[in-house]
């Protein structure tokens, strides 16, 4: 299609992505020059991802990757609008797609868009589908993603994990991680951690205590989860 050169890169983004049109864009992006493409990353992140519906914004996300991983990889970010609105859908053709993309020409990268994906969530049904789709299946590697973010479903998750597979080992290890944080908000998630599985050799010393009756609360649902995260007592 002919592209009307006045207008601005964003412009032409924006009616490439509105007209599905992906070799047109990615003949788009293969003529900038090496400034305008790092603007361009920039753009898309920002301003272009965030407009978008749920099977737009893979289908886009994918041609961008695929034309430079590590320029656009970054912006999964920008699924945050999608992850609030509650229409983040991973069961799409372009997420199977941009997996299977990833897997074949740099499998780390896999983990590493799971890492930033996870903070910008809101939801367990929404990290279980991220997991599935990006076929992170052993729970110790979802540990390992889920001890990279920092915030309140992620702590959540954590604790269910640990308590799926019962094991004190990966406890104590989950643990020593949150410690360096040195956050009050990681210490008391070690606390809960450290009551609920019994850990009594942990090289750190805690100021939430966690009465013995709280611990059959701990895991009833993710607002009293938070509360007694927050040194509050559970509603009985």
């Amino acid at each position: 299609m002919q592209i009307n050169r006045r207008m601005t890169n964003k412009e032409r983004v924006t009616q490439l992505v509105g007209l599905r049109d992906w070799d047109g864009l990615t003949q788009m992006l293969r003529s900038l020059s090496n400034m305008e493409l790092r603007r361009m990353e920039r753009v898309m992140r920002e301003e272009v991802l965030t407009e978008l519906e749920n099977d737009l914004f893979w289908e886009t996300l994918l041609c961008a990757i695929q034309f430079k991983r590590s320029a656009f990889i970054s912006g999964v970010t920008s699924a945050r609008h999608l992850a609030k609105d509650g229409t983040l859908d991973f069961a799409t053709e372009s997420v199977g797609r941009l997996y299977e993309h990833l897997k074949a020409t740099n499998a780390e990268s896999v983990v590493k868009m799971c890492n930033m994906m996870v903070p910008e969530l809101e939801t367990e049904a929404q990290v279980r589908g991220m997991f599935e789709a990006f076929h992170v299946e052993n729970e110790v590697a979802q540990l390992a993603i889920l001890l990279k973010a920092e915030h309140d479903l992620s702590y959540y998750l954590i604790f269910k994990t640990l308590k799926l597979i019962e094991d004190k080992v990966v406890a104590r290890k989950c643990c020593m991680a949150l410690v360096k944080r040195q956050d009050d908000r990681a210490f008391n998630a070690v606390c809960l951690i450290k009551a609920y599985f019994g850990l009594d050799d942990l090289p750190a010393r805690f100021s939430l205590t966690i009465e013995q009756y709280e611990l059959s609360h701990i895991d009833r649902d993710f607002d009293t989860f938070i509360h007694i995260l927050n040194g509050k007592r559970p509603k009985l």
